[in-house]
Formats: structure tokens, C-alpha cells, sequence
């Protein structure tokens, strides 16, 4: 692999690409990154209230009752997490419709799914659910090995799990949001323990 950062691609030739610096780089394949900047224009020419996406309530209705948004355009309130989030990934678009629809045909309806995604970088699978406030992500403890780049990496906020990270750990994802969602304090020793189960990391009521 032959990781460049700090430069531009200007040019699509036949074999590679050429950047900036006139240097040329030869590729077999070339897979552009355009970026995670949401396209508002639209939304914005329409009226509708726009910050880091287009807003939308729980139900993914924009601030014309008329009108809704889903996928990574929308910027959504979270009704668990109490915050507007947008969230750059396929998930969103896969699973927000459904509660768009409903909000359409006048039911009641929210997006409460928690923040996901996955990614797999060579011989590393990670998976990532949850959301982590500003300021607030320095608090992370780790249940597994890290050497062997087998682990779960949780964020805590006052002893309660609001992320979590699995990688090359599989087959935990429910079991690691149903932790974010009960929002209750966990036992630091127990969930740094893989031999205890998650479910029982939690701190007696």
C-alpha cells in the first residue's frame, strides 16, 4: 500500500492518476473519496432549516411539515441520545425510510436505532455503535487484547457505556447497545473481564 497524505489527484490518466506536484502514481484501480461535506443546496433553496445536514425531528419531518429527509443528508434528532446526529453511513439510509413513511401516512414514529457503523481495513474488522459527546471521549476502557488486535473498546461517560468498538470480536453488536441503552453505570473490572458476559458488567440498581 502506498499511503499519500496532504496531496491533490488532478488528473485521471490511463494506468494511474497524476497529482498536483505533476508527480504520476500507477494504479490498476482508482476509487475516489469525494467527501462526507452533506449536499444542502437544495433544502436551503427550499427554506428549510439546515446545520451539519438538513434538520429533521425523530420522525425525519424537516421544518416544513410537508417535507422529509433521510440518509446521511439528515441531520436527526435522537430521541435516546437527545441530540441532533448525522450519521455518514449506508445504515441510515437502509433502515431511516421506514420511519419516514409512517410519519407520512400521519403514525406515530421515530428513528431510535443507535449510531452505527462498520469497517474493514485489511485484516481489521471493527464495528461501531453508539455516540460520543464532544468533549467528552477520553474516558475509554478496553475488555480483550489490544497486541493481538482483539478487543472491545468502550467510552464511558460517568461509568455509562455511550460507544462501543468491537475488533475482530464478532457476533456482540446487540449485546453492546443493549449497554448503551440501559445507560446504567457499569462495573469497570467486570467489563475489562472477557470472561464475564456482558450483561453482567452492569452495576446492581
Amino acid at each position: 500500500m502506498d499511503l499519500r497524505l496532504g496531496v491533490q489527484v488532478t488528473e485521471v490518466v490511463p494506468g494511474g492518476v497524476r497529482l498536483a506536484d505533476g508527480t504520476r502514481v500507477d494504479a490498476e484501480a482508482v476509487l475516489v473519496g469525494i467527501g462526507a461535506t452533506p449536499n444542502t443546496g437544495l433544502a436551503e433553496a427550499a427554506g428549510l432549516a439546515v446545520d451539519n445536514g438538513v434538520q429533521v425531528g425523530a420522525d425525519l419531518r424537516t421544518t416544513d411539515p410537508d417535507i422529509f429527509a433521510a440518509g446521511d443528508v439528515a441531520n436527526a434528532y435522537h430521541p435516546l441520545l437527545g441530540t441532533h446526529i448525522r450519521v455518514e453511513h449506508w445504515a441510515n439510509a437502509l433502515n431511516q425510510p421506514a420511519v419516514a413513511a409512517r410519519g407520512m401516512l400521519g403514525r406515530d414514529a421515530a428513528y431510535d436505532r443507535l449510531p452505527y457503523f462498520y469497517t474493514d481495513q485489511y485484516d481489521l474488522g471493527m464495528e461501531y455503535s453508539g455516540h460520543v459527546r464532544p468533549g467528552r471521549g477520553d474516558d475509554v476502557v478496553i475488555r480483550g487484547d489490544v497486541g493481538s488486535r482483539e478487543f472491545i473498546a468502550f467510552w464511558l461517560d460517568d461509568d455509562r457505556p455511550t460507544a462501543a468498538m468491537n475488533v475482530n470480536i464478532w457476533d456482540v453488536t446487540g449485546d453492546l447497545q443493549n449497554l448503551i441503552r440501559a445507560g446504567r453505570p457499569v462495573d469497570r473490572v467486570a467489563l475489562t473481564d472477557p470472561a464475564v458476559p456482558l450483561e453482567r458488567t452492569t452495576q446492581p440498581r
